[in-house]
């Protein structure tokens, strides 16, 4: 028998482990929790927050609101992939669900998923539907990325509405990959792949899961029977940290092309970006001898993403 690639130190307990990253997110993040007390019945669970280093007093804030939920209140920010292994390290549900901030449950969610994988035993992990704040189907890609649809993306002519046709029909099915907002996985899947990849400080972190996951044996399902409310970009898009996140997303993304595109590939991809940064540059240049630039003409930022190498 093949030893577990990662033991738990804590026992079962519950069964269910909510694990929540917040940085800077202290309104939306009580939203969240409201709705997890308010609509989360008839399971055994506890909520873990990993906060990183916010700003804005959201760890006192929970702490007062959401006493009997768990707070790890880090020093710095760690990074998305590495806070959400704090809370699995933590954890003590039989099932671990990763849950982003601005996020609204609309219904006893995570029962009707709990039931679901234990008729389903042949599923490790189970994304749900996903609605936006009018209750409209999102588009999930259900599907492994490729090298195509990461150059349509770097040239900004990827299209995400064709990922929801794609979807159709849009029912309960297997699936390669999910959304990382809202998933379930279980205990014995991190025992056998690991905690994830902390190499990614944000972005791609479960696309990463997902295709170890497969690479194992283990199968994925998109469960669109239950959906949760995203409030799309609320965690990420903050003005005052935009510069980092868009530095931190093209790391990641480069490591994951290096981790999993072939050679030519990669080259391609990072000599598109680089491309893309010196025309956006010069674009930005233009602008501000015109008057007209905006916050997202930063000259500095596109200057640095031109000359940096993404590897850490």
């Amino acid at each position: 028998m093949t030893p577990p690639v990662f033991k738990f130190e804590q026992p079962e307990e519950f069964d269910l482990t909510l694990v929540i990253v917040s940085f800077n997110t202290r309104d939306i993040l009580l939203r969240c929790l409201e709705s997890i007390k308010k609509y989360t019945q008839d399971i055994s669970y506890e909520v873990i927050i990993i906060d990183n280093a916010s700003e804005d007093g959201t760890v006192d804030a929970v702490v007062k609101e959401f006493p009997e939920f768990q707070v790890i209140a880090n020093t710095d920010n760690r990074g998305f992939s590495a806070a959400n292994n704090q809370g699995i390290v933590a954890s003590k549900g039989r099932k671990i669900a990763m849950l982003n901030p601005d996020t609204l449950l609309t219904e006893n969610s995570f029962k009707k998923i709990i039931d679901f994988l234990e008729r389903h035993l042949g599923f490790s992990i189970l994304g749900t539907g996903i609605v936006d704040e009018k209750n409209q189907p999102c588009p999930i890609r259900l599907w492994e990325d490729n090298p195509r649809d990461a150059a349509l993306k770097i040239l900004g002519i990827y299209n995400p509405a064709n990922e929801l046709k794609k979807m159709k029909p849009i029912l309960s099915k297997e699936a390669k990959a999910i959304s990382g907002c809202c998933f379930v996985m279980t205990r014995d899947l991190i025992e056998c792949i690991g905690l994830m990849d902390e190499n990614y400080f944000l972005y791609n972190e479960e696309d990463d899961l997902c295709r170890r996951a497969r690479k194992a044996g283990k199968r994925i399902c998109f469960f669109p029977d239950t959906s949760v409310q995203h409030l799309h970009g609320q965690s990420t898009h903050q003005k005052r940290h935009r510069k980092k996140v868009i530095m931190e997303a093209y790391r990641s993304n480069i490591y994951f092309y290096s981790k999993y595109y072939s050679f030519i590939w990669n080259m391609t991809l990072k000599a598109l970006y680089k491309i893309n940064f010196l025309i956006t540059l010069l674009r930005s240049i233009f602008r501000h001898f015109r008057g007209s630039a905006t916050m997202d003409d930063s000259l500095s930022l596109k200057l640095k993403l031109l000359l940096m190498n993404p590897k850490k």
